[in-house]
């Protein structure tokens, strides 16, 4: 059997992901290149909090989260986990949302996901943080977790290397060559590297390596607000980096994790950050991550009432400063 030169450009999840899923399909001759250390790479693989909801009105991408979460599941140990199963709850605020709850809730059925409306009490009942006096209800889908995606970056590149795949850090993608509208080469920071097949897994770098073979990958990166919050009393007994289920309040478009004894906090309510990508660093130019913007407290004003109101435990906390 002749196997293509298969270079994937980028070692973040979707990189690593394609030469393991590849390598177990019996594919050889394949080549994992990334521009910044392996495997943090500084891209969203190295610092997304991990929230996995697998259910939407979409049923293609309920599937593929599903199959997710499974993989994540299969790559977790004891030692290392890659995957935490404390479930999520989406809460509604209001009775139009609770009616979107329940249409969501149907979907789940017709799709083969466990999921479960619950009364304001209940979800209370399942995440005591919440105060179910500010909430109409919410649903309940106990398979959804967290994910750790570089414990299973981990795990399948390990897997990846017993196959013969090659990784390389530290190393930049400076051309690719193409002829007849076949790819041939990818030029790099540390030399050339045959090509029959170039994957692009480049997350927002993605538009550049498409340039570079005359290819628009219509992606535009943006910013989102996430703050850490200090130690909760209610949460001081936790032993795991996280047990309680994750909530999502759509009609806030906030979301919520927990982080040992603290919380971390996602906000959308805010005005579009859309980001240049011309003004996204390389890994180890600036003191942050690439992919980690500067926070600006005036726009977590509204999104930190909000939360307070959903969680009062939040008053006495306050936002961990860094």
């Amino acid at each position: 059997m002749e196997h293509k030169r298969i270079v994937v450009i980028g070692a973040g999840i979707v990189g690593c992901s394609i030469a393991y899923y590849l390598s177990k399909m019996g594919q050889r001759n394949i080549t994992v290149i990334e521009q910044g250390p392996l495997f943090e790479t500084g891209g969203s693989t190295s610092h997304a909090p991990g929230l996995v909801f697998q259910l939407s009105f979409s049923k293609i991408l309920t599937t593929l989260a599903s199959q997710t979460v499974e993989t994540f599941k299969e790559l977790s140990t004891d030692e290392q986990r890659s995957f935490y199963p404390v479930g999520s709850l989406e809460v509604a605020r209001t009775s139009e949302r609770l009616e979107d709850l329940k249409r969501k809730a149907g979907v789940a059925s017709s799709w083969g996901i466990e999921a479960f409306l619950l009364s304001p009490q209940e979800c209370a009942e399942k995440n005591s943080l919440i105060c179910p006096e500010r909430i109409c209800g919410g649903l309940y889908v106990p398979s959804d977790g967290i994910a750790k995606p570089l414990h299973a970056v981990d795990k399948m590149t390990r897997f990846s290397k017993e196959c013969g795949v090659e990784f390389y850090g530290h190393t930049e993608v400076t051309n690719i060559e193409v002829t007849n509208g076949q790819v041939k080469a990818v030029y790099t920071s540390a030399g050339k590297f045959e090509a029959d097949v170039i994957v692009c897994c480049a997350g927002f770098w993605g538009p550049r390596i498409g340039e570079m073979v005359g290819v628009t990958i219509p992606l535009q990166p943006m910013a989102h607000q996430y703050v850490f919050t200090n130690d909760l009393l209610e949460l001081n007994g936790e032993t795991e980096e996280t047990a309680t289920p994750l909530i999502r309040d759509q009609d806030n478009a906030i979301y919520f994790r927990q982080v040992e004894k603290g919380l971390g906090i996602g906000s959308y309510q805010h005005e579009p950050f859309p980001v240049e990508l011309s003004d996204i660093t390389k890994y180890g130019e600036t003191k942050e991550m690439p992919s980690v913007k500067p926070f600006t407290p005036k726009d977590f004003e509204k999104p930190w009432e909000d939360a307070m109101e959903l969680i009062p435990a939040l008053k006495q906390a306050g936002i961990k400063k860094e």
